[in-house]
């Protein structure tokens, strides 16, 4: 079993370093080598040389696997990209249905490579379309791996590598029952009847929990704040703890019999399909079979084999899952609580000299042991990846799984008696509907605390994350007392966090002004900061969600900045304010400026008029031309025009940090920029925010040569509007711009001393 165990990692550490490190052309080589070192060491006669044969080997085999998995997707992908071609292709799921636009995830067929693709419908022809069902239209591709300007490798660890455009009308025709289609037809009817018999409140979070549907979440802004922010998110994505949550839900109505245990098999993977077969679920599904089947083979189920094999099969269905976060979490945490669960518990229990106070403390202290132990493994990896952690999931944990096990467990059991009796199902739900308001309020109540969250947008935070993790090492291999080696680095740790949060605090309250161009898509966000003064100018993305919000809040967060005093939205489009819910949840923010009698196209102005009322903002409506003054920040806001769509009358902001001067002109045309610098001559400034993301249709060249900055930055990201167009780049190149692009340099902070 440990040479299986070695073989799986090997191949997986392959695949990984497939992924993340050696050139795709260079991998056969190095394949081919790695299997005669193999094959050389199989001459030694020596017994202790057998692991690394069977490691050489089996890296061989991973290299070799990725090689021809992505001959066979990616690069016939990249092949496509840019090519407007007529598709026959197969709708694996619903579509996604949002304002203005459908996506499906399809399957190519005909003549191109039958691919898995992601197509976007700007027509809302798909609206109603049913999994299974056949398409045919013409559309563009490109490569899901290049989004955004920059090497993307999200859709291609789901198996998606292409994304399709329709540029013409859908033609829909039945594709005929399939049982490929069961799973979304199965989700599809458990969330239906989830809606119907949960209130509402409750609803949208008991999807989450069920079906890991976590865009639930997103409609309600605080509660998915509140869980990312308690380290508690996880609740919404399909893991080995929902699994477990299944099989002793089965077990204890079933028994614990071998008959029982196949079929909670059987009911695993049929949970696991219905919920998208993610890898962190597949990965659970692998775990519970195998220690449920070990009985009934009469074998001993060896839990670091089992999860090094599973993850080598996953990755053998498809390698490019290596680079999926969700897989990294699941089995880093399965890995974290193997290695370090039972001395961390043992440590722990160490503490708690009386056997009495340590039964009744048998809940809590396992409950922080497996946290911790899930920590030790899956910091790192959430730092990387979302650029944050909570330091209270801990405690989260201990509060409130007992509720998630009641909410998954009630959750399937209400939609089952609502099956056989409504107002049985519906009278359930309400009971269970208590567990899921706990655990928001518990969320809440623990994202509340000061510090919960350390943003790693902070150079600091991540040498103090460097720091703990050497003086943890320290103390497990110091000879010392259990109480020594747990609050010792607590203590170390504690006050170098201190001293990290202080001098980030000091610095940028007291050192040189600083603009930040924050990366949030096809969208603008910019912080302006000078001592103990914020602005934000603008807070919207090109993503869902409100992503810009939630970005534009951690940047400040790692500044040491709680407080806004400003907002200025320059116009209400979701690219410019589609984060100011989020931002507001975050942060307080005191003013918000609008324009007078805005356009409100997206729906925007109702819920960020709601949000800042909760909130306590106070809203500014700009008619006038109007200078205000935070320390040494100045603003000088220009009245829109008094006609016109919502890009003409956008507010044109100046904002001066000391003699350093920032123009930002919205989306506004190039007929406005020119009347803008007709009634409103400019000395010269710094620096200049590109109009409209770069459009050819702003940026004109007379507002480019009477700036006279030296300095354009870009906000942009992924779009279909060829933003930024040549046109625009050439002017500011002519008239002696250093340009920076969102999409291309990521975040643009400049230092105004």
């Amino acid at each position: 079993m440990r040479r299986l165990a070695t073989g799986a990692i090997a191949f997986s550490a392959a695949v990984f370093a497939a992924n993340y490190i050696l050139p795709l052309g260079s991998l056969l080589i190095c394949a081919a080598v790695m299997a005669a070192l193999g094959a050389l060491l199989l001459l030694s006669r020596r017994r202790w040389l057998r692991g690394v044969e069977i490691a050489m080997f089996a890296a061989a085999l991973g290299l070799t696997v990725f090689a021809l998995h992505a001959r066979r997707t990616a690069i016939p992908a990249r092949e496509l990209d840019g090519q407007t071609v007529t598709i026959d292709a197969t709708l694996l799921d619903y579509p996604d249905v949002y304002s203005g636009y459908c996506r499906a995830e399809i399957r190519l067929g005909g003549e191109l490579p039958h691919l898995k693709a992601l197509l976007y419908d700007n027509k809302m022809q798909l609206a109603g379309a049913e999994p299974g069902q056949k398409l045919t239209l013409t559309a563009r591709l490109r490569a899901a791996d290049t989004r955004y300007g920059k090497d993307y490798d999200y859709y291609n660890a789901k198996g998606i590598y292409l994304t399709a455009s329709s540029k013409s009308d859908i033609v829909l025709t039945d594709g005929g029952f399939s049982f490929s289609t069961l799973p979304a037809r199965a989700r599809r009817g458990v969330a239906a009847l989830t809606k119907a018999i949960f209130p509402a409140d409750t609803s949208g979070f008991m999807r989450s929990v069920m079906l890991g549907d976590k865009s639930t979440l997103y409609d309600n802004t605080a509660l998915y704040l509140a869980l990312s922010r308690s380290g508690f998110m996880h609740v919404a994505a399909v893991s080995g703890m929902h699994v477990s949550f299944l099989v002793g839900f089965l077990q204890y109505i079933l028994g614990r019999t071998r008959r029982s245990s196949l079929l909670c098999i059987a009911l695993i993977w049929c949970f696991v399909a219905m919920t998208g077969a993610g890898p962190s679920a597949v990965r659970a599904g692998f775990m519970q079979s195998m220690l449920l089947i070990a009985p009934v083979l009469r074998r001993e189920n060896d839990p670091a084999t089992s999860l090094s094999t599973v993850l080598a099969l996953v990755l053998l269905q498809n390698p490019h899952a290596a680079a999926s976060v969700s897989l990294q979490l699941s089995f880093g945490a399965m890995a974290g609580i193997l290695c370090f669960g039972g001395r961390i518990s043992a440590l722990m229990s160490s503490l708690v000299r009386s056997d009495r106070v340590r039964r009744v403390l048998r809940y809590p202290l396992g409950a922080a042991s497996v946290s911790l132990a899930v920590m030790v493994v899956t910091v790192p990896i959430t730092a990387i990846h979302f650029g944050s952690i909570s330091v209270l999931s801990p405690l989260m944990n201990i509060a409130a799984l007992w509720a998630v096990s009641l909410c998954f467990c009630g959750g399937f059991a209400s939609c089952a008696l609502a099956l056989i009796w409504r107002p049985l199902g519906v009278w359930a739900a309400w009971l269970v509907s208590w567990a899921a308001r706990y655990i928001a309020a518990a969320a809440k109540l623990v994202s509340s605390v000061p510090f919960a969250v350390l943003y790693f947008d902070n150079e600091m935070a991540v040498w103090w994350l460097v720091l703990t993790y050497a003086l943890v090492l320290v103390a497990v291999f110091t000879r010392a007392g259990a109480a020594y080696k747990l609050f010792c680095p607590a203590a170390f740790s504690a006050a170098a966090l201190a001293v990290m949060l202080v001098s980030a605090k000091f610095y940028y309250s007291h050192g040189p002004g600083t603009i930040a161009v924050l990366d949030v898509g096809q969208g603008q966000s910019i912080a302006v900061m000078s001592g103990d003064s914020t602005v934000m100018i603008d807070c919207g993305g090109g993503a869902k969600q409100q992503r810009a919000g939630e970005t534009a809040g951690a940047y400040l967060l790692s500044r040491g900045r709680d407080r806004i005093d400003a907002l200025v939205l320059t116009h209400l489009h979701s690219d410019h304010a589609n984060g100011v819910q989020m931002l507001m949840e975050m942060v307080d923010v005191d003013t918000l400026y609008l324009p007078i009698e805005p356009n409100d196209d997206d729906g925007l102005l109702e819920p960020i008029l709601t949000s800042a009322a909760a909130h306590g903002t106070t809203v500014v409506y700009i008619s006038a031309d109007t200078g205000v003054d935070f320390g040494n920040i100045n603003l000088t806001l220009y009245a829109p025009a008094e006609a016109g769509d919502a890009n003409e009358r956008c507010i044109m902001c100046l904002a001066s940090i000391g003699d350093y001067d920032m123009l930002v002109t919205g989306d506004a045309p190039a007929a406005a920029e020119r009347e803008f610098i007709t009634a409103h001559p400019l000395h010269d400034a710094e620096l200049f925010i590109a109009g409209h993301h770069g459009s050819k249709y702003s940026n004109s060249v007379e507002l480019i040569e009477s700036i006279g900055a030296h300095t354009a930055v870009i906000s942009v990201g992924y779009n279909s509007y060829g933003h930024p167009t040549q046109q625009t780049l050439e002017r500011l190149s002519y008239f002696g711009y250093n340009i920076y692009r969102t999409d291309l340099n990521g975040s643009v902070e400049i230092r105004t001393g």
